[in-house]
């Protein structure tokens, strides 16, 4: 088995040991600064959640994980922990008992390791926080623009609501998006208590996506019942232009 690069972090993304410029250790507001910087300079194989005294907040550092990042999750918590299936839900790769064997935490690791090999890179690009242009079965997705467009030229524009929902898929291609989840991104901490609004959501991006791309484009977004919705495509991201690039383009666009 290779070596491999894990950052261990709490349940509020503090890691332990960790020190600012001045060798202090790091304390709330900065912890989460922290970790995102971590994982911006060291890129790390898969990030381990210590969730053994989680207080039913591991489901929100994990989705705050997956929101900017694309680095495997690995949970520590009890064996009597309730909320384990739900830290699966929520993009967890893999759960393991505590005390955690560390053979057998290198072992998981390797084969996330291995599993996640040629998985599309995440939407946002986290070193610099800008959306790119993601391309998927025939389609661009233009985030910026809240616009998707089809190799012929056609383009469908996007409600702010759509352009969030499709991101989401697409930034999580290939795993399950819980309803919950959906919800948190499209609205933040104050999401509604229904799923009908992210329901009627995706039904309006599915009819978007098949009027690009064709009736059967519709089950590129699977419905998961009682659970949510996995986006089935490969999805790759496309650098943002340079300037000298983007004012070419338009130069081009004015001739």
């Amino acid at each position: 088995m290779g070596a491999s690069a894990i950052v261990v972090a709490r349940e509020d993304l503090s890691i332990p040991g960790a020190t600012d410029a001045y060798g202090d250790p790091v304390s709330c507001p900065d912890v989460e600064a922290q970790f995102f910087n971590v994982l911006r300079e060291h890129q790390p194989d898969v990030v381990v959640l210590d969730l053994r005294d989680s207080r039913e907040q591991g489901i929100g550092a994990i989705l705050k994980v997956r929101r900017r990042s694309a680095t495997p999750i690995v949970v520590v918590c009890t064996a009597d922990d309730p909320l384990i299936r739900e830290y699966c839900l929520a993009g967890a790769a893999e759960c393991m008992e505590a005390p955690v064997d560390i053979m057998l935490l290198n072992q998981t690791v390797q084969k996330i390791i291995q599993l996640s090999k040629g998985a599309p890179p995440a939407a946002i690009a986290p070193e610099t926080g800008l959306f790119q242009a993601v391309s998927f079965a025939g389609l661009v997705l233009h985030p910026h623009e809240n616009l998707l467009v089809a190799a012929s030229g056609a383009t469908a524009k996007l409600t702010t609501s759509e352009n969030r929902v499709l991101l989401h898929f697409v930034s999580n291609p290939w795993m399950l998006c819980t309803r919950d989840a959906i919800a948190e991104a499209l609205y933040g901490p104050r999401r509604p208590n229904s799923d009908r609004a992210v329901d009627v959501i995706v039904t309006r991006l599915r009819k978007k996506i098949a009027m690009l791309a064709g009736a059967d484009a519709q089950q590129l977004i699977k419905t998961e019942f009682r659970r949510g919705y996995v986006f089935v495509a490969e999805v790759t991201c496309d650098a943002p232009p340079t300037r000298q690039e983007a004012e070419a383009g338009l130069r081009a666009r004015s001739a």
